[in-house]
């Protein structure tokens, strides 16, 4: 296997001294014991020392502990996270939904996460997950193939530049702000497999037991819970959301318009548009977009997951249309790109998974998208994430 251009590789067990998954004793929660890390707590290429938990330390084997320059691995869920261990992290213990390198040559771990968590290397972690959890095994690790110049290779020779690292560093202080106020840990979005409903609480037009499941998650009970720093609000009460109407105008008259596919998930960025005649639009093209209203997906396979994609409409796209297959939203009470920040979130995203009916082709209908509960914080806080979230944005251009 080639990967890097014409770079010879080697097995990532041919490198380690030790390859393995976390501690299997039961995670009991208390106050004080070992810290440990779980797939939550992994966040943007770092794991978040404020929202570790501590379990005993009864039953923990030596094997269990991390240190300096392990490399941690995600292999279920939001799999294929890569960080390296930092001192502060030391002695802390995984759960079994994370493998644990231990390099030959610990000083290189550096640069085994440069290339792990590069283009290349996520591309070659992508391939060797299975199933609907993204589950990757301690064996396909262990034959994952990696350069065999791994050890010299950087952030920047991998070609994730200062200028980007800056701009991440953007969205990162976003998340910052955020957690103070409301961690969103893997406990947080479990769902039951089960539950007991009446007749009474059946609603006819959601009969998927998904809906119903979903009111027994911890997630639901934190958004109907108000503390001292947040408060919840139902969506509908903060934005208005346009009507789908057919715009009238002439049949001949070409359209510059905006699809799900001109929208990138992950950046938030309109980076393209269309152009065709009105009269070959006319089924499906519904809303003039103005500046500073959001587009956010109402109907796709990506509906309510990572891929789900959102936008705050600025400069030249102002004036252009959208598809039906969005929600064209003015926000009345909230400030645009504070909005946008949590249309990113998984506590808004699975909301939006829980609210939309389909199994492949999903779609949310206004009365459960309005429904969607928001955190509202301070309103400083509120507009610190959105100046962030407002500079992420622009700062990655448009096309």
């Amino acid at each position: 296997m080639k990967v890097l251009g014409t770079s010879e590789t080697q097995k990532l067990s041919d490198i380690s001294d030790d390859i393995t998954d976390g501690t299997r004793v039961k995670r009991a929660y208390v106050q004080y014991g070992v810290r440990i890390i779980n797939v939550g707590d992994f966040k943007d290429g770092q794991v978040y020392l404020e929202s570790l938990k501590t379990i005993s330390k009864n039953g923990l084997k030596d094997k269990d502990y991390i240190f300096e320059n392990d490399v941690l691995i995600t292999a279920v869920g939001k799999s294929g996270q890569v960080i390296r261990v930092t001192p502060n992290l030391e002695y802390a213990v995984i759960s079994s939904d994370i493998i644990r390198v231990r390099l030959k040559q610990p000083s290189a771990a550096m640069g085994l996460v440069a290339y792990l968590n590069s283009k290349p290397g996520q591309f070659a972690v992508e391939a060797i997950k299975s199933g609907l959890l993204n589950r990757i095994s301690i064996k396909d690790i262990r034959d994952l193939e990696v350069p065999k110049y791994y050890s010299e290779l950087t952030k920047d020779t991998l070609g994730v530049s200062k200028d980007k690292l800056e701009i991440n560093r953007l969205y990162e202080g976003c998340l910052k702000i955020f957690n103070q106020y409301i961690i969103q840990n893997e406990d947080l979005f479990k769902i039951p497999n089960l539950t007991y409903v009446t007749s009474i609480e059946l609603d006819s037009d959601r009969l998927d037991p998904k809906h119903y499941t979903y009111a027994q998650a911890e997630l639901y009970k934190m958004i109907h819970r108000d503390s001292n720093n947040v408060h919840w609000k139902s969506l509908g009460d903060l934005i208005e959301i346009k009507k789908a109407i057919r715009p009238s105008m002439d049949e001949s008259q070409e359209v510059d318009y905006i699809n799900i596919s001109n929208v990138e998930a992950n950046t938030s960025i309109i980076n393209s548009h269309e152009k065709d005649l009105f009269k070959n639009l006319s089924s499906r093209i519904r809303y003039v977009l103005e500046e500073n209203e959001l587009i956010t997906a109402k109907s796709g396979s990506a509906t309510g997951t990572e891929k789900h994609v959102s936008a705050v409409i600025k400069g030249k796209y102002a004036g252009m249309m959208a598809s039906d297959a969005f929600y064209n939203i003015k926000p009345l009470d909230i400030e645009p790109f504070y909005l946008l920040f949590l249309l990113k979130q998984p506590i808004i995203l699975k909301q939006i998974d829980a609210g939309s009916t389909g199994l492949y082709f999903k779609t949310i209908n206004k009365k459960e998208f309005e429904s969607i509960r928001i955190p509202r914080l301070r309103q400083i806080e509120e507009e610190r994430i959105g100046s962030l979230m407002k500079k992420y944005v622009e700062s990655h251009g448009e096309e």
